[in-house]
């Protein structure tokens, strides 16, 4: 299994307000998985959702690559 970030997307006053300054994606749960599928359906068990919402994952080292500015690639010489 692999690391994944959930992230919800969509606004809804009750749980991703945009008036609190809360962003569209916003990530809600970082799991171990088998895909990103599998990713989001265990988090569905922890998050809720509202009929405008919904989950999507990204493997958890590429995200921690992207938000700590590293660049992951082979270097050419």
């Amino acid at each position: 299994m692999k690391e994944y970030v959930v992230y919800r997307h969509g606004w809804n006053a009750d749980n991703q307000n945009p008036q609190a300054g809360l962003p569209e994606k916003m990530p809600v749960a970082r799991l171990e998985a088998n895909d990103p599928d599998d990713a989001c359906r265990r988090a569905r068990a922890q998050v809720t959702l509202h009929d405008n919402q919904y989950l999507s994952a990204e493997p958890a080292d590429e995200v921690d690559a992207r938000e700590n500015n590293l660049n992951l690639r082979a270097e050419t010489l």
